[in-house]
């Protein structure tokens, strides 16, 4: 594809076991970040991790889940859960952290952030508290959510009824980016030395 494609039509796609690629490559001087996914990303990023049978249902459902939200006026919701799962999640394993989103896979430098930097915090996945958290585009995450497996991934996302917890949300506040709260399972509570640099330069 040439850019992002509607909604509609990407959730359709991914329901029916189709992922759709960009067809153009970043420039040199975007090689560490680009906003729209280009087949770098899609291909280097997103592939490898659709031969994982867990983690292709897991894109499967969410299709079939993004389907659902149109009908609940809820796509944000959904939209900020793949953002924190199959674009910047991070996965824990015996031996430590494990990057497993595209968006981060595609970034040599998100990649040693995620990981490595002391600046954000890196959170136990919890499918409310995710779905209610903001995100941005334009840099860098400032917490990462980190789940146990992809079978608890797939299993959380298939047995639970989105339908009252898009209503629950409704009525409740957005969570601002790099906000932690009293009921979040810290794994890592970041400096925000990214963030705090950012804002004064």
């Amino acid at each position: 594809m040439p850019g992002l494609v509607p909604d509609a039509v990407f959730y359709e796609h991914l329901a029916n076991r189709r992922f759709v690629a960009g067809n153009f490559i970043r420039r040199p001087d975007q090689l560490d970040y680009l906003q729209e996914p280009d087949v770098f990303h899609d291909v280097f990023g997103h592939v490898p991790m659709l031969a994982d049978p867990r983690f292709a249902d897991y894109v499967v459902a969410w299709g079939e889940g993004g389907l659902r939200a149109m009908r609940h006026q809820a796509i944000h919701r959904l939209a900020r859960l793949y953002w924190y799962t199959v674009e910047f999640g991070l996965i824990e394993e015996d031996d430590g952290l494990r990057i497993y989103g595209a968006g981060i896979v595609s970034s040599k430098g998100e990649s040693i952030f995620a990981l490595d930097d002391p600046s954000p915090n890196r959170l136990r996945f919890d499918l409310r508290r995710v779905m209610r958290t903001e995100y941005r585009i334009d840099d860098y995450q400032q917490n990462y959510f980190v789940i146990r497996s992809f079978d608890e991934l797939l299993r959380v996302t298939t047995e639970t009824d989105f339908a009252p917890l898009y209503a629950e949300m409704a009525e409740q506040p957005d969570i601002p980016i790099a906000e932690i709260l009293p009921t979040d399972q810290l794994l890592t509570r970041g400096t925000q030395a990214y963030a705090r640099e950012k804002a004064t330069s």
